[in-house]
């Protein structure tokens, strides 16, 4: 049995990194520009929270978090490189980042990994915010298929889980649903109506 969660887990981060592929050529070409304060936030609150996660014991499921930081890291600094991130400099998005770096501190400040784990949550959510907002405004601006398979990875990466302990499925449960969300906003299943004024 851990032999097929092993390969979950590695399917999980394999979807992960192939989705980012086509992003990497729209960031190139100028279609994508990624929120690079969001790209920054995920890259070290997910290193962070593979971290926590195998301190508590947990396994293969950690592996998409690891894929996540690498791609995270990949996409904001090619955006930067390529000139094409967005640096918004909405007071939502200083607040969003904010509650971010809180909710970093207050992971490394508590000594109980399952309320650190609450608190890396929060943050990767706080360093979302933006991305949603933008891609809610704009779907142009992001690359379906990266969504697609980072949704694809977060389901897979569900079926890694040792136990449906809080530790163990909390993370990647929330990567699920947050980037099923952005599909669907990139999909323009979900889209803002226009004004007809």
């Amino acid at each position: 049995m851990i032999e097929i969660k092993a390969l979950f887990g590695i399917l999980s981060s394999f979807f992960v990194l192939i989705g980012g592929i086509p992003y990497l050529k729209d960031i190139h070409q100028g279609k994508a520009h990624p929120h690079v304060l969001s790209w920054l936030g995920w890259a070290f609150i997910t290193a962070l929270g593979a971290s926590a996660m195998l301190a508590e014991g947990s396994t293969w499921a950690v592996a998409i978090l690891f894929a996540n930081t690498l791609l995270c890291l990949l996409i904001a600094g090619y955006s930067i490189v390529r000139k094409v991130g967005v640096w918004s400099t909405g007071i939502y998005d200083f607040i969003f980042f904010g509650f971010g770096i809180i909710g970093l501190v207050l992971w490394q400040v508590l000594n109980m990994p399952v309320i650190a784990l609450v608190c890396a949550i929060m943050a990767d959510l706080s360093f979302g915010l933006p991305t949603i907002i933008k891609t809610y405004k704009d779907p142009s601006t992001e690359t379906p298929f990266v969504w697609a398979t980072a949704t694809i990875s977060g389901l897979l990466s569900l079926f890694a889980v040792q136990s449906f302990a809080f530790h163990e499925v909390s993370y990647p449960l929330y990567l699920f649903i947050y980037d099923t969300l952005v599909l669907l906003l990139v999909l323009k299943i979900i889209y803002r109506p226009k004004s007809n004024i």
